[in-house]
């Protein structure tokens, strides 16, 4: 039987999920990373990585010769940074309207799978407080293509009385960037697929902020059916995830 994660946290939380979180959930391609600090075009270039949660992207920008500190809002999720950090990085917790630096500081902001969270005009204010002049914004996110997350929250939907909120139903970091003076914005995509076993593919929908709001009692059940379904869909062996990588960059106009 797989092990519960227990919690009595709400959607949109992730630090009660730091532990499986970092275990499970995958990094991005080599060629995303290189994209971006060749779009930076510094040697060494100064980055911070916003929404950071436990500094997945942020170890790769690093491993990649970036200086590059991280924030989240979440204090469980730097801990779990830090818990892991190789290479020194400074993490910091703090909420992305309100980051503990001085303007101008940043060659590049970047947000990996988390500007959704916070796309009000106060963030992007505080982002192009701290970029330095014709500094580079970068909002990265991983796209369903195939129906991997569609099936596990199908699923998940069976146990949750009340459906909840969709923060991508109007997400559109193409437009919210070029809203917000930031020029030019363009996009790159990159096609993926994550592959997973059966057992990890559990583990994984236990670090969706969907997990939050199934009843203790029910979750038991939830991975029965869970670990039924990947075992069903999985060919040689593993679950597979197809994904679009999509990076959303614009330059600040300061």
């Amino acid at each position: 039987m797989r092990k519960i994660l227990r919690t009595k946290k709400g959607y949109g939380n992730f630090g009660n999920l730091s532990k499986n979180y970092d275990r499970v959930r995958k990094g991005f391609p080599a060629e995303t990373i290189d994209y971006i600090l060749k779009k930076i075009g510094k040697e060494k270039p100064y980055i911070l990585d916003m929404g950071c949660g436990t500094g997945i992207a942020t170890e790769e920008l690093r491993e990649k010769g970036a200086c590059v500190v991280g924030t989240d809002i979440d204090a469980k999720m730097i801990h779990q940074a830090e818990a892991n950090n190789r290479y020194q990085i400074k993490y910091y917790v703090a909420p992305a309207e309100k980051q503990p630096f001085e303007d101008k500081k940043f060659d590049a902001v970047t947000a990996f799978s988390a500007f959704h969270w916070f796309t009000n005009k106060k963030v992007l204010d505080e982002i192009k407080r701290v970029l330095k002049p014709k500094g580079f914004f970068f909002a990265v996110n991983k796209n369903e293509v195939g129906d991997f997350k569609k099936k596990n929250k199908k699923i998940l939907h069976r146990f949750i009385k009340k459906k909840p909120p969709d923060v991508k139903k109007k997400y559109n970091p193409k437009k919210i960037l070029g809203g917000n003076n930031f020029r030019p914005v363009e996009e790159k995509t990159f096609p993926i697929t994550e592959y997973f076993n059966p057992a990890e593919a559990v583990d994984y929908v236990q670090t969706m902020s969907i997990w939050n709001l199934l009843p203790e009692k029910k979750k038991r059940e939830a991975l029965e059916q869970l670990s039924k379904h990947f075992k069903r869909i999985m060919r040689n062996g593993r679950v597979e995830r197809q994904l679009d990588i999509v990076v959303i960059s614009g330059n600040s106009s300061t």
